[in-house]
Formats: C-alpha cells, sequence, structure tokens
C-alpha cells in the first residue's frame, strides 16, 4: 500500500472529517458512490500508517476486508457490478495483508494467537457472505471467479492458522513432557541424594557408635587392668605382711629356743 505523508493542517482535515464519516461508518456502509467514500479511505490509510503495533495492523487490514465486502455488496444491489468486482479485488489485497501483518508480526516476537483467532473467526463469517453471493443469480462470471479465489484463499489461509495451532500444540505437549520428564528426573535426583545422605548419616550414627562401644570397651579394660593392679597390690602388700609376721614369729621362736639354751647351761 502506497505511504502517505500528510503535513499538519492535512492531519486536522482529516481528524475534523473522521467523527462524521466513522459515525456514518457504524450506522451502515458507506456507498462507494458518496461524497465521504475517499475521505473515509483516505483516514482508513492514515490511521493504518500512524499504527505501530504490527497486531493491530493486521487487525485494521481484516477490519477493512470487512468494510469492502460490505461495500462490494452494496454495489452489487445498485447494479454497479464493475465497481463491485473492484472492491473484491481490493478485499482480497486487504485479506493478503492481514497474513503479510501476522507473518511481520510473528517475526517480530509478537504474540499473535489472540489476533489469529479473531482473523479467523471473522474470516469464517466472511466466508458465509460469500458463499451467498455466489448464489445471487445476478453476479457476473467475473465476480464469481473472484469470490471463488477469495473463498479458496481464504479456506487456505485457516488452514494454515489450523496447521500452525496444531504444531503449536503439539510443542506444548511436547515440552509439558520434556518438563515433566526433567521434574521427574529431578525428584529422582533429589531422591537418590538424600537416600544417599541418609546413607552417610546412618554409616556415620554406625561409625559413632563402634567409637563409643571401643571407647567404653577400652575404659572396661583399663578399670579392670586397674582392679587387677590394685588387686595385685593388695595381695603383694598382704603377702609381705604374712612375711614379715612369719619372719617375726620365726625371729621370735629363735630368741626364745636360745634363752632356753641359756637356761639349760645354768
Amino acid at each position: 500500500m502506497k505511504k502517505i505523508v500528510i503535513s499538519s493542517i492535512t492531519f486536522g482535515f482529516f481528524i475534523l472529517f473522521a467523527g462524521n464519516t466513522l459515525a456514518a461508518e457504524n450506522e451502515e456502509v458507506i456507498d462507494p458512490t458518496s461524497e465521504l467514500y475517499d475521505t473515509s479511505r483516505v483516514i482508513e490509510d492514515t490511521e493504518y500508517e500512524l499504527t505501530e503495533e504490527t497486531t493491530e495492523k493486521a487487525l485494521l487490514q481484516d477490519a477493512y476486508a470487512d468494510e469492502r465486502l460490505s461495500e462490494a455488496e452494496l454495489s452489487l444491489s445498485e447494479g454497479d457490478e464493475d465497481k463491485a468486482e473492484e472492491l473484491l479485488e481490493e478485499y482480497e489485497d486487504h485479506v493478503e495483508k492481514v497474513e503479510e501483518d501476522l507473518e511481520a508480526a510473528t517475526k517480530d516476537g509478537e504474540d499473535v494467537s489472540e489476533v489469529e483467532e479473531t482473523v479467523v473467526d471473522n474470516s469464517k463469517k466472511r466466508s458465509v457472505n460469500l458463499l451467498a453471493l455466489l448464489e445471487r443469480e445476478d453476479l457476473p462470471e467475473t465476480a464469481k471467479a473472484g469470490i471463488t479465489k477469495a473463498l479458496e484463499n481464504q479456506k487456505r489461509a485457516q488452514e494454515k492458522v489450523a496447521k500452525k495451532r496444531a504444531k503449536e500444540e503439539t510443542e506444548e505437549a511436547k515440552e509439558r513432557e520434556e518438563e515433566a520428564a526433567e521434574e521427574a528426573k529431578e525428584r529422582e535426583e533429589e531422591a537418590a541424594e538424600e537416600a544417599k545422605e541418609r546413607e552417610e548419616e546412618a554409616a556415620e550414627e554406625a561409625k559413632e557408635r563402634e567409637e563409643e562401644a571401643a571407647e567404653k570397651a577400652k575404659e572396661r579394660e583399663e578399670e579392670a587392668a586397674e582392679k587387677a593392679k590394685e588387686r595385685a597390690e593388695r595381695a603383694a602388700e598382704k603377702a609381705q605382711e604374712k612375711a614379715e609376721k612369719a619372719a617375726k614369729k620365726d625371729k621370735d621362736r629363735d630368741e626364745s629356743d636360745e634363752d632356753e639354751d641359756e637356761n639349760d647351761d645354768e
């Protein structure tokens, strides 16, 4: 679509007429033969150029497609077949531009899922209108060809979106499976780590118990050795006391014997 460069004065002119034009659009389709029609188309171009988000541009083109189809129906009802064919061609241009803007938005990283759903819903509604047009007896062959082409293109676009949705759902399901597998792996690793920690704690406790048992056994051995030593010392003391008593007794006996010998000599 041609790029429109407007001055501030011209823009003010657009704003001045925009209210009346858009009000007329909300009430009914603007007749392509109306004096306001060219102004409404200029406003469309300006609105599109001033819109920054690509998804919003796609929605605008989708709305413009609705307008062109309604205008084509009006032109056919008024018997202006040439204008109707021209508007149907423009309708196709808008539909193609919707796809281009959505592709550009996707490349820019914008979330286009909701916009795509809106576009598909609107496309299905327009398909009903296009099929109704095909049933008109006064529809020229060239218009029929254009409508048939438009229906085919819309069907292709709808299938493309459906295929994209199926692919996204498959990828999301795969991601969920991978996340679940990763979480399961993490839980297994955590369980293995906890089991390892419990084993290490149990081994540490067993080691501590062994050390405590060894320490107690050593203490008992030392106590037993100490007692044995004490008993040995007491036995030695008693033996010494006995030896001393026996020695004293022997000494006393020897002294007594000597006294008796001396008495005998006297």
